[in-house]
C-alpha cells in the first residue's frame, strides 16, 4: 500500500476522467481512443488493488438507493483524508 492511498485515488480520478473526456472527442477505435481507453482499464486495475472494489470509480446513477449515497459519500470522505483509508 502506497504511504497516502487517499492522494493516489484522487489523482487516478482526476487522470481517468481526463481519459473519458478525450475519449469522448477523438474517433472511436482510432489509435489515441485505444491509448486513453487503455489508461482508464490501468486506472481501474490501480484503484481495484487500493481499495478492493472494482467498480470504484462507478457512480451510483440518479436512481441510487440511500446505502448507495452513503457508500459515495464515504469513499469521497476517505479521499479528503476525513475517513482513514481500509485497505
Amino acid at each position: 500500500m502506497p504511504p497516502d492511498p487517499a492522494a493516489v485515488v484522487r489523482a487516478l480520478r482526476v487522470c481517468r476522467d481526463v481519459m473519458i473526456r478525450v475519449c469522448a472527442r477523438v474517433k472511436i477505435g482510432g489509435a489515441v481512443y485505444a491509448a486513453a481507453s487503455a489508461v482508464i482499464d490501468a486506472i481501474d486495475r490501480l484503484a481495484t488493488a487500493l481499495t478492493g472494489d472494482r467498480d470504484y470509480f462507478a457512480g451510483p446513477g440518479t436512481a441510487a438507493s440511500e446505502g448507495q449515497r452513503e457508500a459515495e459519500e464515504v469513499k469521497a470522505a476517505r479521499e479528503r483524508g476525513d475517513v482513514p483509508w481500509e485497505s
